[in-house]
C-alpha cells in the first residue's frame, strides 16, 4: 500500500474507498494482513485521479469508463447479426464527403489538429470529412462566433467533457437496448425501435438539459436573494 501511495500520489484511505466502490479490484492477499497491488492498480488509480482532476467526472461515470469491457454481451454478433448494417445505413444516409476548407473559418482551421486529436472529428488524407463531421465543424464555428473561444478556455477541456459524456451515455444506452430486446423482438422491429429512439432521445436530452440549466439559474437567483 505504501508503494501504491508513492507511485500514484493518492492516500490509502482514498484507495480503500475506491476498492469499496468497485473502482479498483481487490488486491491479492497472501495472508489476512498482507496485500499485493499490481501495475493495474497503479494505472487505474492514476486514471481515476486524472479523470477527477482534469475532467471533473463523478465517480459513477469514471467507473463506467474504466469498466467498459463489463457487460459487453451486446457486442456479440449473435444478437441481431444484421442490425449493425441496417441501422448504420438508416442513420448515415448522407455518405458525401465535404472539404474541410469549405466549412471552417480561419480560427477553427487553426485549431483543427486539436479537434482531430481529441476525436471530435476525423479528417481523411485528402482533407475531407463526413457530412456529420462537417456539421459538427459548423456548430463549433457558430460557438466560436458568439464567444465560446479557445482564448477563453471553452474548447480543449470543455469539448473533452462532451466527448466523455457521449461515450459514456451511448455505451449505457446500447447495453440497455440489447439487454431488453435481444431474443424478445425481431430484428426488423429492433431496427425500427433503434432508429426512432435515436431521434427521440436526442430531443429528450435537449429538453432535459435546458430544464436543468433553468433550474440551476433559479438556484443562483435564490442564493443571490438570500445573500442580499
Amino acid at each position: 500500500m505504501r508503494e501504491l501511495e508513492q507511485r500514484t500520489g493518492v492516500g490509502r484511505e482514498t484507495i480503500r474507498f475506491y476498492i469499496r466502490e468497485g473502482l479498483l479490484p481487490e488486491p491479492a492477499r497472501a495472508s489476512r494482513n498482507s496485500a499485493s497491488y499490481s501495475d493495474d492498480h497503479v494505472t487505474r488509480v492514476r486514471a481515476i485521479k486524472r479523470l477527477q482532476e482534469e475532467r471533473f467526472l463523478p465517480l459513477a461515470v469514471i467507473r463506467s469508463l474504466l469498466d467498459r469491457d463489463d457487460g459487453d454481451r451486446w457486442l456479440e454478433p449473435q444478437a441481431f447479426p444484421q442490425l449493425d448494417s441496417q441501422l448504420s445505413a438508416r442513420l448515415d444516409q448522407d455518405a458525401a464527403r465535404v472539404a474541410v476548407a469549405s466549412v471552417v473559418d480561419s480560427h477553427t482551421l487553426e485549431h483543427l489538429p486539436d479537434l482531430i486529436e481529441t476525436g471530435m472529428i476525423s479528417v481523411d488524407a485528402d482533407g475531407t470529412v463526413s457530412a456529420r463531421d462537417a456539421a459538427i465543424l459548423r456548430v463549433l464555428g457558430d460557438l466560436n462566433a458568439v464567444g465560446f473561444t479557445h482564448e477563453r478556455g471553452f474548447h480543449n477541456g470543455g469539448l473533452r467533457l462532451y466527448l466523455d459524456f457521449v461515450e459514456w451515455v451511448t455505451t449505457q444506452e446500447m447495453r440497455l437496448f440489447f439487454e431488453h430486446t435481444a431474443g424478445q423482438v425481431g430484428e426488423s422491429e429492433a431496427a425500427d425501435m433503434a432508429e426512432r429512439g435515436v431521434a427521440s432521445i436526442n430531443e429528450l436530452l435537449s429538453l432535459l438539459r435546458t430544464r436543468a440549466i433553468l433550474k440551476k439559474l433559479g438556484e443562483r437567483r435564490r442564493i443571490a436573494n438570500d445573500n442580499s
